[in-house]
């Protein structure tokens, strides 16, 4: 194999990595004690059509806020049952509805494609609330890890369409700094280890673009930043990619723009959908955060 892979061979290693790669595992019993109606749906977008799951409260309202949520996975995994179960708690404690994306993924679907996908299907959910049954002025999107990153990129693209503007944004521990050799980054307790912090990279995005805004945030400049979201950073100190993430939210902050930051100091990467330690905490900020929202939009 040569020093750097083909596409195809990346899609090879990925495939490999999938398999090798486990996660938490979501009981019924688990799954059932939030109960909520999940109706799986094909959203049309540029590349074709998207799989998502709109996710309800029995017996929710209609006209409800939206949550758009976008998983993690390196950018080269898909959505689990672990989001699932993110998406039915969020739903019961805050009476929104949940899209939950399961876009698709590199390195068959490199940069730009999983962040065009995810534009695409916040534009037609604002765009279709009717169908929805949701309050279009009430768009909030949420991302984890790689999600994190689109939830960022989307905000900076929606800016410079003008088409919407969420009511705001959730970005938890999202890799904002593509272009920065991970072996550089300050290693911290549970870091994703360098080796495959370089290779999801490189999967999603080409080193000649790992430096373009939309691939890593922090090279955004300040008129890309202007007017952003309301925005909530949710990051793990025990997590390589804090730094970058608190970095872009202190620039976005200086671009003049209302940034809350919370470091869990002893948590890990992942620690919200896995449900490891300060999950719990996480999500209650989470909820309240979304629902200040929802009170100062009435």
């Amino acid at each position: 194999m040569s020093l750097r892979p083909t596409r195809e061979e990346m899609i090879k290693m990925a495939v490999e990595t999938r398999k090798q790669v486990t996660s938490a595992v979501v009981s019924r019993e688990e799954m059932e004690r939030y109960p909520a109606w999940v109706a799986p749906m094909r959203i049309p977008v540029r590349a074709g059509d998207s799989q998502a799951f709109l996710v309800s409260a029995q017996g929710g309202e209609e006209q409800a806020p939206l949550v758009i949520n976008l998983h993690g996975g390196g950018f080269i995994k898909q959505r689990t049952e672990n989001d699932e179960l993110f998406c039915r708690k969020l739903a019961l404690a805050t009476g929104c509805k949940i899209l939950d994306v399961d876009y698709r993924v590199a390195p068959e679907h490199p940069f730009p494609a999983g962040l065009n996908e995810c534009y695409d299907v916040a534009v037609w959910a604002w765009k279709n609330g009717e169908q929805l049954g949701i309050d279009r002025e009430k768009i909030i999107l949420c991302g984890h890890s790689a999600g994190g990153n689109f939830v960022v990129g989307i905000s900076m693209l929606l800016h410079e369409s003008g088409i919407f503007k969420p009511l705001g944004i959730i970005s938890e521990y999202p890799p904002l700094d593509l272009s920065a050799d991970p072996a550089q980054k300050e290693q911290r307790g549970r870091s994703i280890p360098a080796e495959r912090a370089r290779l999801y990279n490189l999967y999603y995005c080409e080193e000649e673009l790992q430096k373009h805004p939309l691939a890593s945030p922090v090279m955004a400049g300040e008129e890309q930043l202007k007017d952003f979201p309301r925005a909530l950073f949710i990051t793990a100190g025990e997590d390589s990619l804090c730094n970058e993430a608190e970095a872009f939210a202190l620039k976005a902050a200086r671009a003049g723009n209302e940034v809350t930051v919370k470091r869990f100091e002893k948590a890990g990467h992942g620690f919200t959908i896995y449900r490891m330690p300060g999950h719990e905490e996480a999500l209650k900020l989470i909820e309240r955060f979304i629902q200040h929202l929802l009170m100062d939009c009435k």
